[in-house]
């Protein structure tokens, strides 16, 4: 039996790990250091276990994230324009302000950063409500962490981690442009019509 040769309290771990995995399939070390510390303890194991489900559980130890993915896209949810376009903006944002930075620098933004985003790719800006949406959104999947209270405020700031890059993958900035004038000129893109789930995202 899997795991058998681990104490109770290990196994309990381990099977929330597990649990947090299938319900949000991104984690960073920065924002859950027990759980990336029990993943990489159990890392074969673990890699085991997701491979007999079919999927693919990658431990970037270089940038400490956690990413679960499912290859043939079964558990996968569609999003909305306002999710698809908010999420390729930031993408392209954390592409261009990671050049350059440490591995244990994470890439910062601005509301003000955002919203010029979309006023250069001739984007409409979306309203407070799904503002807020939109930012619990990446929070609850560990793409951004808000540092500030006000989050409406152009002064408000975002780190971005590491878990774009599995996120969303991209060969440079042209492409993600790209991707995003898809959108200005009012076609639908389709790089992110749908995000695995894992049971959430992918």
């Amino acid at each position: 039996m899997m795991f058998h040769d681990v104490s109770d309290s290990e196994q309990g771990k381990i099977r929330d790990v597990i649990n947090r995995l299938l319900e949000v399939n991104l984690l960073v070390k920065e924002k859950d250091r027990e759980a990336y510390m029990v993943i990489r303890r159990h890392r074969p194991a673990l890699e085991a276990y997701f491979r007999f489900l079919g999927w693919e559980l990658s431990v970037d130890e270089r940038h400490e994230c956690v990413y679960l993915h499912i290859p043939d896209g079964r558990l996968r949810k569609r999003l909305d324009r306002e999710q698809t376009v908010w999420l390729l903006v930031l993408r392209l944002i954390y592409e261009e302000k990671r050049q350059g930075l440490s591995l244990a620098d994470f890439p910062m933004t601005t509301l003000y950063e955002i919203r010029s985003k979309y006023e250069t790719f001739r984007l409409d800006w979306v309203n407070r409500t799904t503002l807020d949406k939109l930012i619990r959104f990446c929070s609850q999947f560990q793409l951004l962490e808000p540092l500030d209270e006000d989050t409406r405020s152009d002064d408000a700031r975002f780190k971005l981690f590491h878990t774009w890059m599995y996120l969303i993958q991209a060969d440079g900035l042209k492409q993600l442009a790209e991707r995003l004038e898809r959108y200005e000129t009012g076609g639908e893109g389709d790089l992110f019509d749908e995000v695995d789930e894992a049971a959430s995202l992918d």
